[in-house]
């Protein structure tokens, strides 16, 4: 027990001072403009302070930056709601009660009253939820050496989506300077396993290969395990993609305006490049209590309302924000839905989620789906099958298009 309490100190300690070493860094920067009003709170976290060489008082700002995402969450009895109250008493040096590590799935289960009645996915994730640490089977280290990336495209995408992948390759996703803004691109996947799944590895190494663009990690890739894809692909960017100014996480079957997107991000003032949190905002979005929809979360699992988030089919983000997004979301417990997930670490760093009117993820109107003017006023829209992204790609790149 006191190897492990010790174990926890020295993680936490080494956290701190990572984001220590992040807030000095940024202290060289350029003056930004001034911030508007944030969104919970009027004191976002601050980047740009200087915090000095103290252990003890790094751990007690992160625990003050933090403090807004936990007056956002109930104090009730569910069992997230706990597991975060634990987290951020193991901040303060009290008890962990109520978290769970790698390896504690059966007893964080028995503490859920009717664990027994969760579908298979919930069960699954509430015994696995606690390990964040995988194998990264295929990389691709030197992605974003020495060209200066403008914009990320860190695409989640499945082993057997290869059609979606090279669609994407194909139009949108091709990598290259784009207007003197260099653009690279990223598919995210976890390995597939199980009984019923084909194996894949040397289809995806033969493909990792060609194209140098597919990151691999050791871990069943299933949608509740998507938070889990995200967390290991922001540690993956500060490791090898640190100055990318822009990432844009979306589905593989999303279709982007490319060139669009970069004339929106060239034109952002100097603040809100550096703090943009942009997508299709869920303002006052609640958990889905039937248990027949993909998004359902038992009363028993989350009490309590979500933030305003952005959704998880496509938005971007200020690079400059990654660093501190990896290290909170190490003090969040993980939340079965991904762009929920964001959305709660996004908070918690006191960053505004931006609605934007072009980024389209639940469609437009079926009438106007295989129109590319309808898409040529659009950042992204989700979703295109590969057909149909190339068909639109080539109709905007069309010089004879009338709109």
């Amino acid at each position: 027990m006191k190897g492990t309490k010790l174990l926890t100190v020295t993680l936490a300690l080494l956290t701190l001072l990572a984001l220590k070493a992040y807030m000095d860094w940024s202290l060289e920067q350029p003056e930004h403009l001034p911030a508007p009003e944030p969104a919970w709170h009027p004191s976002p976290l601050p980047l740009t302070q200087p915090l000095g060489d103290d252990p003890a008082g790094l751990l007690l700002r992160l625990n003050a930056s933090l403090q807004r995402l936990r007056r956002s969450v109930p104090e009730a009895d569910a069992y997230w709601n706990r597991q975060l109250r634990g987290l951020f008493r193991a901040l303060e040096g009290g008890p962990a009660n109520g978290t769970w590590g790698c390896g504690d799935g059966p007893a964080a289960a028995a503490a859920i009253r009717d664990f027994a009645s969760y579908p298979d996915q919930h069960r699954r994730f509430v015994l696995h939820a606690g390990c964040r640490s995988f194998p990264l089977l295929v990389n691709q280290p030197h992605k974003c050496a020495g060209n200066g990336t403008f914009l990320l495209l860190a695409i989640k995408s499945v082993p057997g989506n290869f059609a979606a992948r090279q669609a994407v390759r194909e139009t949108w996703g091709r990598e290259g300077a784009h207007g003197g803004q260099p653009v690279r691109t990223i598919f995210l996947m976890g390995a597939a396993h199980g009984p019923h799944q084909p194996d894949l590895r040397r289809l995806i190494a033969a493909e990792s290969q060609a194209y140098g663009d597919v990151l691999v990690w050791d871990f069943e890739d299933t949608f509740f395990n998507l938070t889990l894809k995200d967390f290991l692909f922001l540690g993956w960017a500060l490791a090898h993609c640190p100055d990318a100014r822009f990432v844009l996480k979306g589905d593989d079957d999303v279709f982007i305006n490319t060139p669009r997107v970069l004339a929106y991000l060239g034109a952002l003032d100097t603040h809100r490049a550096r703090t943009l949190y942009t997508g299709q905002v869920m303002a006052n979005a609640s958990p889905f209590r039937q248990a027949s929809s993909k998004y359902f979360i038992p009363e028993s699992f989350y009490a309590g309302p979500y933030p305003a988030y952005a959704g998880g089919g496509g938005y971007i983000f200020s690079g400059r924000l990654a660093p501190a997004l990896f290290l909170l979301a190490q003090h969040v417990a993980f939340y079965p839905i991904d762009d929920v997930y964001t959305g709660l670490c996004f908070q918690a760093l006191g960053v505004r989620a931006e609605a934007h009117p072009e980024f389209q993820t639940f469609d437009i109107a079926e009438k106007d789906r295989a129109d590319p003017c309808a898409h040529r006023q659009l950042l992204l829209v989700h979703r295109r099958s590969p057909p149909q992204t190339m068909q639109l790609w080539l109709q905007l790149r069309d010089p004879q298009l009338k709109c």
